[in-house]
């Protein structure tokens, strides 16, 4: 009986390390540490990672721990875990970089702020970023999320998810592209069993929170990039978080949805564009070259 494949089986779901080649011959080594979304993986920021090394940047992405194949360990992370992973991956690319940029998507926007307060980058890029878990005060959270991890033990996002939705559909396909997403089975199976613990999302908003405060204390410049039609990560919220950067601030919103990054989409040119019209302000010219993987 053929099986099929595990979630986020593909290739294109690992870390990736994308190296401008030729070699750039700059005075300067630019390096690029990108951060995927919660839930996420390295897909997701793949088209920008090409589009910085096609630009002379060096661009590597990590998994962030329990997403993607590791899944199954995702109830057994915490925000800890997330924040040492960037830590270690931060790290490598100081280390390998004379000037580094730091970008962070959704969730992953959350850790790169708490980061770049710790070890500043020379350029911070923030896009659609999730830095509030929901629209209450973070006491209130505080005090109700032990309260319904009691009552309520899991979360169900995908509970009354529509399969002719095409974010429903990428997200389920890209999970497992063996699936039937026509077949009535299928979905009840899917919305019945794509549960999050309660646990994990209070993890979820130690991170967020982190990140929110960081924000005060982060001086780098930075590029901010909304999209409009975003209901995830909303203008407003978007606007208070860059109103509390300390330092010079892009502020991009254009007509898109959470998942700006998808080069598939109608936007897509014009967040590359933006990104690397950020990227030249701040680091000067670089010279292009196709990119290799490592």
């Amino acid at each position: 009986m053929q099986q099929s494949p595990s979630p986020f089986a593909g290739d294109h779901h690992a870390p990736f390390d994308f190296v401008p080649e030729p070699p750039v011959e700059s005075p300067r080594r630019v390096g690029a540490l990108l951060l995927h979304g919660f839930m996420g993986t390295p897909a997701e920021l793949r088209p920008l990672g090409r589009a910085l090394a096609d630009h002379g940047i060096r661009a590597q992405a990590p998994l962030l721990p329990g997403f993607g194949p590791n899944l199954g360990d995702l109830n057994r992370t915490t925000a800890s875990d997330w924040s040492h992973a960037v830590e270690t991956a931060w790290k490598l690319v100081r280390a390998e970089a004379d000037v580094t940029l730091l970008v962070g998507f959704s969730f992953g926007a959350a850790l790169a702020l708490e980061t770049a307060a710790r070890q500043p980058p020379a350029a911070l890029v923030l896009i659609s970023p999730y830095v509030r878990l929901m629209d209450l005060p973070s006491w209130l959270l505080v005090a109700g999320l032990p309260v319904l991890k009691r009552t309520i033990k899991t979360f169900s996002p995908y509970a009354k998810a529509d399969f002719r939705d095409p974010e429903v559909r990428r997200f389920f396909g890209e999970m497992d592209p063996a699936l039937d997403l026509d077949d009535p089975a299928t979905q009840a199976s899917l919305r019945e069993r794509s549960t999050i613990p309660f646990s994990v999302i209070e993890q979820m908003r130690r991170t967020t929170d982190a990140g929110r405060r960081a924000a005060a204390s982060v001086t780098a410049p930075a590029l901010l990039i909304q999209g409009t039609g975003d209901e995830t990560s909303t203008v407003a919220r978007s606007r208070a978080l860059g109103a509390t950067l300390r330092g010079p601030l892009t502020l991009r919103e254009l007509d898109a949805d959470h998942l700006i990054v998808d080069d598939r989409k109608p936007s897509w040119p014009a967040v590359r564009d933006s990104v690397l019209a950020f990227v030249d302000q701040q680091f000067g010219s670089q010279l292009t070259g196709p990119a290799t993987t490592r």
